[in-house]
């Protein structure tokens, strides 16, 4: 997956940061890593 606008300059997959009420369904084989994998909104993260 392309990366969102914050990670482009510097990486060029998306990288997948799980928000700790996901922590559950990511550990749980049962749900598909597929519906983790998303850009974050522009401004998510910042590199200082």
């Amino acid at each position: 997956m392309e990366p969102g606008p914050d990670i482009a300059p510097y990486h060029d997959r998306q990288i997948v940061i799980l928000e700790r009420e996901a922590w559950a369904d990511w550990l749980d084989p049962s749900v598909s890593a597929k519906s983790f994998i998303k850009p974050l909104p522009p401004g998510a993260l910042m590199v200082e």
